[in-house]
Formats: structure tokens, C-alpha cells, sequence
């Protein structure tokens, strides 16, 4: 049987927006691969066997920034793994215009790809104060019992906010989110998505 490695693109995120009545609103890509990135560990198929032997076919973990350049505000989805790659990224390619963090973190569940970048924000890194983490109700627990993201908490390098599924909230007068749940495989939390 062959196998094939895959480029995923988070099927469950989705941001519409609507540059005519939202000018200075847009998405950037700041990764497209599953949650092991691309190529995997220890993957010598041809599939990753190109990409270990040329860096330009590597590829981030999935995850977004949600920009608005009007009020000078962004969003971050998803806290990957690389995500202090991903940070300095999207610092240099908006040529520094943004805060190095974003106004605001939305995670969609607890599975490695997703959540586990947070740990760059503890004190042993950049020691962050009060970044929002945007989660549903059991992921919220689980990061709330669960060390290291417990101690992140009660540090305050992290602020949970619970968010409700099928409900809207509005970020900005422009930017309104909707939350909704999506069938997954939900072992230590429900997995969000948003548009």
C-alpha cells in the first residue's frame, strides 16, 4: 500500500469577509500543514523525502492571522508548533506594523497541531501578559487543569475567554465571529470552528 503525506488546509476555519464594506480587513496564511508540519518526523517516503533535502518545500503547520489594518489590530488561529516562526513572519512580511503579538488567539481544539505553540508564551520564553485565548467550554477546563497551560493561566501569560457554539460576537464594528462546533475527534476538548 502507498502512503502519502498531505498538505491539510484547516477545512474547519473560514473567514469571510467582504472587502467592500471592509476595506484594510484580510486573511494571511501562515501555514497550510497538518500538525506535524511538512515534512513529518521521521517520514523518509518520497513524499517528505523532497522537502527534507529543500528547505523551500517546507511547509508551517496550519494556522492564519486575521488582520485588520485600519484599527492596527490582528488575530492569531491556531497556536502551532511553529508558532515563533510564524510570529516573526507575519512581523516581517507587514514590515513591523502590528504588535509582534496578536490582539486576540482563537484555538479550535486540543490536538497537537493546534494549542501546543501556547508554551511559547509561558515565562520560560516570552513570559506574555494577558494574551486572550478565545476556546469553548471543555477546552477551556482542560487548559485550566492541565499543566503547563494551568500554570500559564494562573501566571497570566494567558487570558481563557469562553466562547459559546453557535453564537456571534463581534471583535471589532467590522469583524464579527461566529462559533460553531464540528464533528471531530474530541478526546480532551470539542473542536471550534469560525467564520
Amino acid at each position: 500500500m502507498k502512503f502519502i503525506c498531505l498538505l491539510v488546509f484547516l477545512i474547519f476555519i473560514s473567514v469571510s469577509l467582504y472587502s467592500q464594506s471592509s476595506p484594510g480587513i484580510y486573511i494571511q496564511l501562515l501555514g497550510i500543514a497538518q500538525d506535524g508540519g511538512y515534512p513529518h518526523a521521521g517520514c523518509m517516503k518520497s513524499c517528505c523525502t523532497a522537502a527534507w533535502n529543500n528547505d523551500s518545500l517546507k511547509r508551517y503547520v496550519v494556522s492564519l492571522a486575521l488582520v485588520d489594518s485600519v484599527n492596527n489590530q490582528w488575530w492569531l488561529f491556531e497556536a502551532t508548533p511553529d508558532i515563533k516562526y510564524q510570529l516573526e513572519d507575519f512581523h516581517e512580511t507587514t514590515n513591523g506594523k502590528f504588535n509582534y503579538l496578536p490582539n486576540g488567539i482563537f484555538l479550535t481544539h486540543a490536538h497537537i497541531g493546534h494549542y501546543t505553540g501556547l508554551m511559547q508564551l509561558g515565562r520560560e520564553v516570552m513570559s506574555t501578559k494577558e494574551v486572550p485565548v478565545y476556546v469553548l467550554p471543555r477546552f477551556k477546563t482542560y487548559l485550566e487543569t492541565n499543566g503547563p497551560w494551568s500554570q500559564m493561566v494562573t501566571l497570566k501569560n494567558i487570558v481563557l475567554h469562553q466562547l459559546k457554539a453557535d453564537s456571534v460576537f463581534s471583535l471589532t464594528d467590522e469583524i464579527k465571529i461566529e462559533t460553531f462546533a464540528v464533528p471531530h475527534r474530541d478526546e480532551y476538548s470539542e473542536t471550534a470552528g469560525f467564520k
